[in-house]
């Protein structure tokens, strides 16, 4: 009887380890603990679009998800492409950056993924010199049609080529089918520092695209005025587009799922926060940007309404965002909501589930 019994547990020991060899063969062993709930995050720069960052650090609510950021504080890579690139080589686990960016980078890697919507508005203005208004007789509150043709034969300032500030100049352009590389000089003046607004200011181009809040300090200086502002629906077209977004590869939320569920929900918190407590988050903006009183009251009027209320991302936002790209050339054909973005795995963090 004894003999039985040990012959028994032996051969239950051996098909237990067979069990367990073939499960290890199906997939790669999970990440520890100390890994898993650590990413590498980074930004494309200290703008406007990246405030809903700013909030979520400042409030700890990455660190109350049990999240560690690393390096902390979010480091900027300069420009969208050096972002993408970034994602790309594994150095930067989860991008926060323009959709532009997203989309040219599909191109190369069909494993890319949205995790997190942080603006829905194109926070990218026209604004003009006072010499052009005056020259052109137009302001603000003129017709969009008439703007637009009143930027013909003006030097216009972008950040880079193929940037979402270069599609914004060829979006409008093509609306009222004049071409972008005719009938208009683009002339790169980087995407920060105070040179855009020199460039302005000294007649080195007619008008510029630049985020908020920059046509407000060009008003506030009596270098200019915000012209063309999607943010405020002076381009139908162009209203309510996804912007900003979260993104990353698909290895890394098969590589560390609890993390990147984790920053997903501290998102939420801080697009959660700025919605319930506009005064305060004014003054943050205010922090933020390194602002005055009026600027900073003037900025947040502007852009509030652009804040995301939720990482979830709309589908309608998605496509007016996949309709820009298009009509300005970025892409030739719209890209798949269901390809690029992983609203699984936005809901599972949402929702609290694994």
């Amino acid at each position: 009887m004894r003999l039985c019994t040990r012959a028994q547990m032996m051969l239950l020991a051996g098909v237990l380890l067979v069990s367990l060899s073939l499960a290890s063969c199906g997939s790669a062993a999970p990440a520890s603990p100390s890994e898993s709930m650590t990413l590498k995050v980074a930004q494309v720069n200290n703008g406007i679009g990246f405030f809903t960052l700013y909030v979520a650090r400042k409030q700890h609510y990455f660190e109350q998800q049990g999240l560690t950021l690393d390096p902390s504080p979010i480091p900027s890579m300069g420009s969208g492409s050096k972002l993408a690139s970034a994602v790309e080589a594994n150095a930067v686990e989860v991008g926060v950056g323009g959709v532009t960016d997203v989309f040219t980078i599909s191109r190369v890697d069909a494993y890319i993924r949205m995790v997190g919507a942080i603006s829905t508005d194109l926070l990218l203005d026209v604004v003009v010199s006072k010499k052009f208004e005056q020259e052109t007789h137009l302001s603000a509150s003129s017709p969009l049609e008439q703007k637009i043709q009143g930027l013909k034969g003006k030097k216009i300032g972008i950040s880079s080529p193929g940037s979402a500030t270069d599609a914004v100049v060829t979006y409008l352009l093509r609306s009222q089918h004049l071409d972008a590389q005719k009938d208009v000089v683009k002339v790169n003046v980087g995407a920060e520092g105070p040179g855009r607004l020199a460039a302005l200011q000294t007649g080195r181009v007619d008008a510029i695209v630049v985020p908020p809040p920059a046509g407000e300090q060009a008003e506030q200086r009596g270098i200019g005025d915000t012209f063309i502002s999607p943010s405020y629906g002076n381009v139908p077209g162009m209203s309510g587009q996804l912007f900003t977004v979260a993104f990353l590869k698909q290895s890394v939320i098969e590589r560390k799922p609890q993390a990147v569920r984790a920053f997903i929900r501290g998102l939420a918190q801080a697009e959660d926060f700025i919605q319930k407590h506009p005064q305060e988050a004014e003054q943050m903006l205010k922090e933020y940007l390194k602002l005055d009183d009026a600027l900073a009251q003037a900025t947040w009027q502007a852009t509030k309404g652009s804040m995301a209320a939720s990482p979830r991302v709309s589908e309608q936002a998605y496509e007016v965002a996949n309709q820009f790209h298009v009509k300005a050339g970025l892409i030739a054909l719209p890209l798949a909501y269901q390809d690029l973005v992983a609203t699984d795995v936005i809901t599972s963090a949402l929702s609290g589930t694994k």
